[in-house]
């Protein structure tokens, strides 16, 4: 064989190899869903019998619904269909759908997370747990510790432009009280952050990625500073509360007990009575024109006048109806949010902090959380529209990966050795050569 034939068939063996490597499972992508899901409650499986303490938000099998009246004033699909209370299908479908708006709520019976109400499932052939999070699984206080540092990361900037007390700021503040809030959470936990909503859960067999999409709010501004500028008076009736008022009446009733006949006094025949007006449309002087008088209503209910209309809301910017159900119970981190709420808000930028979900895959813990959120395109159906615009508007996706150090699998290893062997063979051509 000619020097020149076997350059070709190495040539062209190389290629065959690399074209190998380069179309052979081990480098394909595999995005993977969960399968063979199960839900439990404190690692007990439920059944429809047994019921988890779940609900699932998705989209009636109907024409679609769309509302606008969210933050933004974008048009989003209603998820009009949450009467699914403990219905493991529907909940199943929503963890396994396209659509990672449509969500399931694990323990939502409260705020206060009681069990580890969650699901195990498959992802290929590994195997997943996640669950709501409980007092518990704050006490040794790395979930308090890596929230919190979370928590500082993403506003940090934003809070040193907040001051307050004695020259400082509220990122100075929150760092000289960061032991004691890590202290107050893993004592108390942070009850209203344990109910998550999963949205989607997705594995890459490629990148070792895990991937969580948690559903909550795209802007929580509004559930601790009350943000509405006008709210509408539902008071049917309001309480007069004016001790005087003016009297602004052109004619009056006679309370005269006496009146003077040809020079005589005699009882005034009209006295506290209607009588005819002899000046009846015509401008008069009244005795108590501008003046203030006893209010006869005073302390008493009377018509509202701006009932079922828009009136300035007297609470513009002070807590939120919905406050004290997302306040974590310490005062100084409590303060911190809302402080912050309301500078974001006021610097129109959105607050941005999701529910926290426990995940157990590969043998290790993790907490699934995120302060970074993008539009849902989808909003809750069953939300107050007089408090809430921002109900299931928000995804927050958590990735994690468990990428270790590779091996090739075989078919991979194939390729590489027979491009290995043919460099070997080079090498000692290229020795014979040199030698001679």
């Amino acid at each position: 064989m000619t020097a020149h034939i076997k350059k070709i068939l190495i040539g062209t063996s190389v290629a065959v190899s690399m074209s190998t490597i380069a179309t052979t499972p081990a480098f394909a992508t595999s995005l993977t869903k969960p399968t063979n899901i199960q839900f439990i409650t404190n690692d007990v499986a439920n059944t429809s019998a047994n019921q988890p303490n779940i609900n699932t938000w998705t989209y009636a099998p109907s024409t679609p619904v769309y509302d606008n009246t969210g933050v933004g004033g974008v048009n989003r699909q209603v998820l009009d269909d949450y009467n699914n209370y403990g219905n493991i299908n529907k909940a199943t479908a929503a963890l396994t759908d396209n659509d990672s708006s449509t969500n399931v709520e694990l323990f939502t019976s409260g705020e206060t997370v009681t069990d580890h109400v969650g699901f195990t499932a498959n992802l290929g052939k590994k195997t997943i747990k996640i669950e709501s999070v409980t007092k518990a699984d704050w006490a040794d206080g790395t979930l308090a510790t890596g929230w919190l540092t979370g928590f500082r990361d993403a506003y940090g900037g934003l809070m040193s432009g907040i001051a307050t007390t004695n020259g400082s700021n509220m990122l100075q503040d929150f760092n000289s009280n960061f032991t004691s809030l890590v202290s107050y959470l893993s004592t108390n936990g942070f009850k209203a952050a344990g109910d998550p909503n999963i949205g989607g859960v997705t594995y890459n067999q490629k990148t070792k990625d895990l991937k969580i999409d948690l559903v909550g709010h795209l802007d929580l501004s509004s559930e601790y500073v009350d943000t509405r500028t006008t709210i509408i008076d539902t008071r049917a009736t309001i309480i007069d509360s004016r001790t005087t008022i003016i009297d602004a009446r052109a004619t009056i009733i006679d309370t005269r007990k006496t009146i003077v006949v040809n020079g005589k006094t005699v009882a005034n025949p009209t006295y506290n009575k209607s009588i005819p007006n002899p000046t009846y449309n015509q401008s008069i002087p009244n005795p108590t024109y501008n003046q203030s008088i006893s209010n006869p209503t005073y302390k008493k209910s009377i018509p509202n006048p701006t009932y079922n209309q828009n009136i300035p809301n007297p609470n513009y910017l002070g807590f939120s109806p919905n406050f004290s159900r997302n306040s974590t119970g310490n005062a100084i981190l409590d303060l911190v949010v809302f402080n912050l709420a309301k500078t974001a808000f006021l610097q129109n930028k959105p607050l941005q902090i999701s529910e926290i979900a426990k995940v157990t895959f590969n043998n290790t813990v993790s907490y699934a959380y995120s302060f970074t959120a993008i539009d849902s395109g989808a909003i809750a159906g069953d939300r107050n529209k007089a408090t809430d615009k921002t109900s299931h508007t928000g995804i927050y996706s958590w990735t994690k990966s468990y990428h270790t150090a590779s091996v090739p699998e075989p078919s991979a290893l194939l390729g590489l050795m027979a491009v290995g062997g043919l460099f070997v063979v080079k090498r000692k051509v290229r020795k014979n050569v040199s030698f001679q």
